[in-house]
């Protein structure tokens, strides 16, 4: 990359809500963005499931629309690469021949899998690989054969709805059987479509948590596709996040802004987030609370084998080195939020630190999040949500804090599975970012209840496209590891008080108990 003061990272961040784009020059300072509200469609699939898609022509004009936005306000001589931050496990198909989408995206959180994952959660099949797994562990010892002993098939893994979707659809059933069908989650297909000169490939951050990857091997599960009947034959290569070991940088062409740009790097939107962080060391924990809750701890250069359901992806594959991360998720956070404000519970999202403030506790009241089920730890898709103690007294206030309470409990939840099985550097700070985290009552709920002080990032909404933009920089010689560090900026830390935590804790044993109750309720 030129070194002449001409220099910008132009990061496009796809989220589930939002699409946007943030401009950084040089010294890593935001220079611009642009952000659109990303039009989700919601419907009823053939088991009633829920169906969750985007229309691909109107999510790529949007993707155009906010690099030409920001990328307008340059001067003509700058020097800028790309830098892409996506969502992950969503999908689409399309016609390799013509290039045009057979299907809409398909989100994460879509649920049309759910049903087969379920029968297949309880087959022999299963049974069979995890007892095999055991077998294979209690012998060699290797924590690969630990997972498979552990393995379980989720919805919201790209597996499944791939094969769900084919399965229900006679001409992409016929086009699969001719060779002229193609899927990619969303960096691939935006490759696809962003010029046709470009390699069509999957970044290693975006397929590790599809279901389809082995960390231990750092490639395709073969085996395990196979025997669930996946078309392998389907699959992109898997590439670094800094793309170093593609022969030719993939590329928007002239067509779309009116100069063509190179794409630098792609990572996914958490592990973005966490580079963000500046969580780059083993023992680091990120905590990002946006449309969903994710707990990451960094477990170094080697894939961690979970017993409660933390997911081991891939942080970021730089020159063909891997950072690996633990998982733990939470799919509702700002669902729940946006919910609590559609029933009238408050007028204003940002006054609800203040309402949850305005009493002593919740008088009792406790809300279990789980429109999408629970996730880590237990993992039950089969969860209801529900407010649960309410008393003739309970309030709209003592709702708002419950609902506030909820969304650390999990957080809670999350971390302290974590601690059982992981190495967590304690010496080192817990960081917090996302759109949620800018509630102050959550942020501190959080610290009461670890017991460690958190430090909350400066522009929570904007850390993955800053993590993006470093990790750009950093692959492209822009910045080193150390002048990394001094581009990490925090906006306030949240320091335990010993006396909260104790009522905390005690509420949190009632919601764990209100938990267990809603447990299994739509089997």
């Amino acid at each position: 990359m030129d070194m002449n003061g001409e220099n910008y990272v132009l990061t496009v961040d796809i989220g589930t809500t939002t699409i946007r784009s943030v401009l950084y020059d040089s010294s890593c300072t935001e220079r611009g963005s642009y952000q659109e509200k990303v039009n989700t469609i919601y419907s009823t699939g053939n088991d009633d499931e829920v169906l969750v898609e985007i229309d691909p022509e109107h999510m790529f004009r949007q993707f155009v629309r906010v690099i030409e936005k920001v990328y307008k306000t340059l001067p003509p001589n700058a020097h800028v690469n790309i830098g892409l931050c996506t969502q992950r496990n969503s999908i689409v198909l399309w016609n390799k021949k013509t290039k045009k989408e057979e299907t809409r995206i398909i989100c994460w959180n879509d649920k049309r899998a759910n049903k087969t994952c379920h029968q297949l959660n309880n087959s022999v099949i299963l049974k069979v690989l995890n007892i095999a797994g055991g077998f294979l562990h209690m012998v060699t010892r290797k924590n690969r054969f630990l997972a498979a002993q552990r393995l379980k098939f989720l919805g919201a893994m790209v597996s499944h709805r791939l094969i769900v979707t084919i399965n229900r659809s006679e001409k992409l059933r016929r086009m699969k059987a001719d060779g002229d069908l193609c899927f990619g989650s969303l960096e691939t297909w935006l490759l696809m479509r962003s010029s046709k000169s470009n390699e069509l490939c999957v970044e290693a951050s975006n397929v590790s948590p599809s279901g389809m990857f082995d960390p231990w091997i750092g490639a395709y599960n073969v085996l395990i596709m196979k025997i669930i009947g996946f078309p392998t034959d389907m699959l992109s290569r898997i590439v670094d996040s800094n793309l170093s070991d593609m022969e030719k940088l993939p590329i928007l062409d002239r067509t779309h802004v009116g100069s063509e740009l190179s794409i630098s790097s792609i990572i996914a939107d958490q592990q973005a987030a966490m580079f963000g962080c500046g969580t780059w060391e083993r023992g680091d924990v990120k905590i990002t609370l946006g449309t969903g809750t994710f707990v990451n701890v960094h477990t170094g250069t080697i894939p961690y084998a979970s017993m409660s359901g933390l997911y081991p992806i891939v942080g970021w594959r730089i020159n063909g080195q891997t950072d690996f991360v633990a998982e733990g998720n939470a799919h509702d956070t700002a669902v729940i939020l946006h919910w609590a404000q559609s029933i009238g519970l408050f007028d204003d999202v940002t006054e609800t630190s203040d309402i949850a403030e305005s009493v002593e506790n919740a008088n009792g009241v406790v809300f279990v999040p789980a429109f999408c089920g629970i996730q880590t730890p237990v993992n039950d898709e089969t969860a209801c949500s529900g407010f649960l103690c309410i008393r003739p007294d309970t309030s709209k206030v003592h709702m708002v804090r419950a609902v506030l309470e909820s969304i650390a409990f999990r957080v809670y939840q999350i971390y302290t599975a974590a601690e059982k099985e992981v190495y967590i550097n304690k010496n080192s700070p817990v960081r917090i970012c996302g759109g949620v985290s800018n509630n102050n009552f959550i942020c501190q709920c959080i610290a009461d209840l670890l017991g460690r002080p958190i430090e909350r990032m400066a522009d929570s909404d904007h850390v993955a496209a800053r993590g993006t933009a470093m990790l750009a920089g950093y692959s492209q010689g822009l910045w080193t590891k150390q002048e990394l560090k001094k581009l990490v900026k925090i906006e306030r830390t949240f320091t335990p008080n010993l006396e909260s935590r104790k009522g905390l804790l005690k509420s949190f044993e009632t919601w764990r108990k209100a938990v267990d109750r809603c447990l299994g309720f739509y089997q």
